[in-house]
Parts: structure tokens; C-alpha cells; sequence
């Protein structure tokens, strides 16, 4: 079922397909990671529905925003969803991001909520989200390499992924010169592991990273940290 959701951002909506992949808490922190710097051109890959095209482009600083999404459902959404709010800075496009038309060299800033899970791991979803969670068709190495041949150089390469890879996905960054520059843990309470990492890598930059303290999502009670409210306040 198609369903239209608030984004609570300029009074922007974004069309979503609850039998599909909808976005969720990892994709508001990345949006809001990413954004703490300024940035002019953005590229985000594996854009699902347009969630962070669309969290991107409500920046003052961005001037141009591309989506690529492999699945021509999700990047119909997108589409729509893009028209829906008159913006004249996001372009979608349905393409495999391995093969991507986009030009090289030219962003500033990329973003990736990729699939977390290795082919034959992680928690059993539905056949219409599995290509989103599990690496059956696009591979970390997949988007990282895309990544690197579309930033500029000192261009930033963001992405959200699960703490159990961090080993492996920072050594794929680094063999493409993208140096990790900032972690974030992100918890979803004080006393409990990290479910979440947010990555910041810049390419061709020095090595050196800043490793920030805890992001914890609610507090004792079950609310809201003041942390995790302000993060997704666009």
C-alpha cells in the first residue's frame, strides 16, 4: 500500500510503500550526520523511496541533489515524491549504482544507507525488502568504489551501517582513499551495546580519526535523549 508520509520539514511528504523497505531512524541520523557540514552537490546511493534526496535538499546549502536507486518502484516513489514537493534541486535516477551515469569527480558529498547484512545472514524480511537488507545484489565494496570514482577530491563519503562490520567496511574505505575521519556510535540506550555506526571518510585526505562519544538514542524511561530529538529537527 502506498502511503504518504510528513517528513516535518519545510511541510514537505514523502510517498513510501509499507510492503516495501520504509525509511527509518538510521536514515534521519544520516541525514542529519552528513549535513553538520557544508556541502553544494550530493549524491546519495541505495536511495530507496528518496528519504535522504530529500532530507539533503532541505539544507540552504544544497544546490543539487541526485538519488540512485536500482529498483524502478522505489525511484518511481522517489520521483513522485519529488514532484509532489516542487523541488527543483533533486534528481533520481533508476540505475545499477555499479554502472552509474553520473559524472566523476564532480560531488562533494556522498551518502549510502546500504543493505546491512551479508547474503545468508541477518534477520529473515519480506522477498519486496530483501535486496534492501541483504547484499544480493550491491555489495559494500560496491557502493564505496562508486563512491570514491563520484567525489571530488576532499569530497566526504558518509554512511550508516551495523557495528559488527566496522573492521571490514573501514578497510574497504581506506583500500579507495577514502580515510575515515569521524565515527559515531550510536546506542539505543546508555547501558546497552551499539546497534547503529554513523561513518564520515574523505577522500585523499591524511589519516587521523575522531572517535565521538556515545549517541544514545532514549533515556531510562523510554524518551527521547534531547540529542536524538535535535538530530532529526530539519
Amino acid at each position: 500500500m502506498i502511503r504518504l508520509d510528513d517528513l516535518f520539514v519545510h511541510g514537505w511528504k514523502i510517498y513510501q510503500d509499507t510492503d516495501g523497505f520504509c525509511f527509518g531512524t538510521d536514515a534521519i541520523l544520516l541525514g542529519s550526520f552528513a549535513g553538520e557540514k557544508m556541502f553544494s552537490t550530493a549524491v546519495d546511493l541505495c536511495c530507496g523511496t528518496g528519504i535522504l534526496p530529500l532530507l539533503l535538499a532541505s539544507y540552504p546549502c544544497a544546490k543539487e541533489v541526485h538519488g540512485v536507486d536500482v529498483s524502478s518502484s522505489a525511484a518511481e516513489l522517489a520521483q513522485r515524491s519529488v514532484a509532489l514537493n516542487g523541488i527543483e534541486t533533486v534528481y533520481i535516477h533508476c540505475e545499477d549504482l555499479r554502472k552509474t551515469t553520473l559524472p566523476a569527480g564532480r560531488f562533494d558529498l556522498v551518502t549510502a544507507n546500504p543493505p546491512y547484512f551479508l547474503p545468508g545472514t541477518g534477520k529473515t524480511s519480506a522477498p519486496a525488502v530483501e535486496s534492501a537488507r541483504r547484499e544480493e545484489d550491491c555489495t559494500f565494496q560496491d557502493v564505496a568504489s562508486c563512491a570514491a570514482r563520484l567525489l571530488r577530491y576532499g569530497g566526504r563519503f558518509c554512511f550508516v551501517h551495523k557495528p559488527e562490520r566496522l573492521a571490514e567496511l573501514l578497510s574497504v574505505c581506506t583500500s579507495l582513499r577514502l580515510e575515515p575521519k569521524v565515527l559515531q556510535l550510536i546506542h539505543p540506550r546508555a547501558d546497552r551495546s551499539p546497534e547503529l555506526i554513523l561513518v564520515e571518510c574523505k577522500k585523499g585526505a591524511s589519516v587521523g580519526l575522531q572517535v565521538r562519544p556515545p549517541f544514545v538514542l532514549y533515556d531510562e524511561n523510554g524518551n527521547e535523549t534531547p540529542q536524538y530529538r535535535a538530530s532529526h529537527r530539519y
